[in-house]
Parts: C-alpha cells; sequence; structure tokens
C-alpha cells in the first residue's frame, strides 16, 4: 500500500523560479550568489507557511550543486548532491529545529562540526528552523560563529518571531523579511495544483480556499488537502467548501451589514441567527463583516483594494450599498469590530456576545457624525447670540459710563 503525500509536501518548490510571491528576495539571494556576494549567516523571517524553510532548502542545494555555474544560480536538481536532498540524504547539510534544541548544549555540537570541511561539494550547511527559541546562552554561544564562521560553512535561520532574536545576533545575519502571499497569487497556484491532480475548481472556490489560508501557501494547500478528501468526486463545490470551512455566503453577510447600517437592530439580530444556523462561527462572521466594510471603503474612497476574495454579484451589491453609506460611518463600524474581536475572546458565549456588539453599532449608525452635530451648535449659537442682542439695550461709550459712576470727577 503506498503511502499518500499531502499536497503542501509533494509539490514543495525545488528552485528558485518555484517560489511563490517571494520575487524581491529571490532576486537578491540570485544576484548575491551570481556576484558571490551574500554572506555566511542568512535569516528568513515571516509568518508560517511563506516559504521560509523551503527558500532555505533550495539555497542549500544551490550552494553544494556540483553544476553549480555562477551565471545560472538554480540548482541543477539532477547530481548526486541535488538528488540527496530529494532522499534527505546529505550528509554535509544539517537541519535542526531550535524549538526542540534550544540548550547551549545543542549549539557547542554545531560549532563543534564547523571545524571539519565538507565530504563532498563546496560548503557545509546548517539550516536552524525556529532559531528565536534558542536560549540565551545558546545565542551567546553561537555569535561569535556567525561573526566569524569558517570559509566552508553556511548558516540559514528561519523564524516567525524575528522579535525574539537578539540584536547582537541581528547585526551578523543578512535578513530577509518574507511577506504574505497575494490572495490572487494563491489561487492561481492552486488552480494549477487542481489541473495537475485533475481536480476540478471553480475560480470562485479556489478564492475561498486562498481567502482561509490568509497569504500561506502550506494552509491553503492543507484545505485543498481537506476539499478534496470532503469531495466524493474529482469536483470541488463552493458550497461543499463553506461548509467545511463555516464561511457564509457573501450575499447574507452584506445584507446583514446593510441592515446594521440601517439601524434594524430587530431585522440584524435575525439576520444573523439565520447565518449561525450554517454552522458559522462569530468570530467568522465579525471578519467577512470587517473584509465588507474594507471594500466599501475602499470603493467610496475611489481605490482599489489590495486583496479581494468577495465574488462579483457580491461586488455589484457592496457598489450599490457604498451609495448610501458615508466613510464617518465605515470608519465608525469597523472600530467597533475591530473592539468586537477582543471582546469575542473573553466571553465563553461569543454569539451572544456578537448580538450586543450588532446592537452596538445598530444604536451608533442612527447618531449624527461630527459635521452634523459641529453645524447644530453652530447654528444654536448664532440664533441664541442674535436673540440676545435684539433683547438687549445699545449699551453707552465707556465715557458715558464713566460720567454716570462718578458725577463729581475732574475730566482732564
Amino acid at each position: 500500500m503506498s503511502v499518500y503525500i499531502p499536497l503542501a509536501t509533494k509539490y514543495r518548490p525545488q528552485k528558485f523560479a518555484d517560489v511563490i510571491g517571494q520575487d524581491i528576495a529571490v532576486r537578491i539571494i540570485t544576484h548575491g550568489m551570481q556576484k558571490n556576494r551574500l554572506g555566511a549567516a542568512l535569516l528568513f523571517s515571516g509568518t508560517h507557511g511563506v516559504g521560509k524553510t523551503t527558500v532555505a532548502r533550495i539555497l542549500a542545494k544551490a550552494f553544494r550543486c556540483e553544476e553549480y555555474d555562477r551565471s545560472d544560480p538554480e540548482p541543477c536538481c539532477r547530481c548526486a548532491s541535488c538528488l540527496g536532498f530529494a532522499s534527505d540524504n546529505q550528509t554535509d547539510v544539517v537541519e535542526t529545529d531550535a524549538a526542540s534544541n534550544t540548550s547551549v548544549d545543542d549549539v557547542r555540537e554545531i560549532i563543534e562540526s564547523c571545524q571539519y570541511r565538507p565530504i563532498s561539494g563546496r560548503y557545509r550547511v546548517f539550516i536552524i528552523d525556529e532559531v528565536h527559541m534558542l536560549s540565551k546562552s545558546a545565542f551567546n554561544a553561537l555569535l561569535k560563529t556567525l561573526e566569524e564562521p569558517p570559509p566552508h560553512v553556511k548558516f540559514l535561520l528561519a523564524t516567525t518571531e524575528t522579535h525574539k532574536i537578539p540584536e547582537t545576533i541581528l547585526s551578523r545575519v543578512l535578513r530577509f523579511d518574507l511577506k504574505r502571499v497575494d490572495l490572487g497569487l494563491v489561487a492561481q497556484y492552486l488552480s494549477s495544483i487542481c489541473n495537475q491532480e485533475h481536480i476540478s475548481a471553480g475560480a470562485e472556490t479556489l478564492s475561498l480556499i486562498a481567502s482561509a489560508g490568509d497569504g500561506s501557501i502550506r494552509d491553503s494547500l492543507s484545505i485543498l488537502d481537506q476539499a478534496i478528501n470532503m469531495s466524493a468526486n474529482s469536483e470541488l463545490t463552493i458550497q461543499n467548501v463553506r461548509d467545511m470551512l463555516g464561511v457564509s455566503d457573501d450575499a447574507d453577510i452584506i445584507d446583514l451589514l446593510r441592515l446594521i447600517l440601517n439601524g434594524s437592530l430587530k431585522d440584524s439580530i435575525a439576520q444573523y441567527r439565520r447565518i449561525l444556523e450554517s454552522n458559522i462561527s462569530a468570530p467568522m462572521v465579525v471578519r467577512r463583516l470587517m473584509d465588507c466594510v474594507y471594500i466599501l471603503t475602499c470603493s467610496k474612497a475611489n481605490v482599489e483594494p489590495q486583496e479581494s476574495m468577495i465574488s462579483e454579484n457580491a461586488l455589484q451589491k457592496l457598489e450599490k450599498l457604498s451609495q448610501i453609506v458615508s466613510l464617518p460611518a465605515l470608519s465608525l463600524v469597523w472600530q467597533m469590530l475591530l473592539k468586537g474581536i477582543e471582546e469575542l475572546k473573553l466571553c465563553d458565549h461569543p454569539e451572544v456576545v456578537l448580538e450586543m456588539i450588532l446592537a452596538r453599532i445598530s444604536y451608533a449608525s442612527e447618531l449624527p457624525d461630527l459635521h452634523e452635530i459641529i453645524a447644530a451648535f453652530s447654528g444654536t449659537s448664532e440664533k441664541s447670540s442674535s436673540k440676545k442682542l435684539a433683547n438687549e439695550k445699545p449699551s453707552n461709550s465707556l465715557f458715558d459710563e464713566a460720567k454716570e459712576m462718578f458725577p463729581n470727577a475732574t475730566v482732564y
């Protein structure tokens, strides 16, 4: 019986050209290899699933490729060294997880092995994942080796929490901050994977999976794996994926937002409870509402949203809604939803908490905005001043008033 290989492992990039969404980092690395200007220690940081360890492994493969050509830094993927990476059979490449090996003794083993030249190839490469988990003494032990390593050693570090790494370490490495992958690129990548796996999936379905992955290639492929297992055949439907992820239809969320903005509390709560009947979580409802508020704000400001996973039909409904809502109102709703996310974490019944949040937003939507309040107060002030001036008698000059108060005074 064959062992199933998850999609995230099966389709892990083997060359720099295969890396998705990290063009700037790849360009710096490849140009640096062409000019022989890459240091001995490199740090890859970013959220989970964006390619930190993948890029580090490709770079290690390129460092040790037997057919390495400076004009083309891509690993050949056919020499004995490159094939050794595919089978995890590399004596001169040490990959360790700092989350499991945090002590100074673990780092000392790495430092001691740096003395030995590689059995084959040009470099010994040490890949340290989750490097921020090392202890303070372990960092101190590693410091001098990072600053002045042997010429045949390369250190490739990866972390999700750069702020936990001492400044002394950061100052001695070449740092690459990998960003979240654009959701449109993720959807295109998922489409290519589906074609290779002979899976039928629509663009809206893949966009929903990419949105759930939140810019992480690995998370998106894991969700795709789960969706394929859920389907009875080789076709992914939008409804099946919605049911699996617990995500409501965009139209339902937009209707809820419209009722909130109209101040219809009773109808808003009724619509919200209908959404909950589809096994949608309260945090997911808040997230989808914030997505719609963001799209509406961009529409009012006449700017393109950075990323939009809203369907075309939903965008048309949002366009109509944008004509009857103001930017101050959208800003207020955004702030309340943002605060509501924290409130949901503090209660054992988030569904009830969200109803109170909806009540708060519905009440706030009926309040006048700042410009109306200022105009109202300005108008009242002007009327009061005019009325007061009309009822008062004209005052005498200061000279006349003084004369009345001091009739016997001599004026010079």
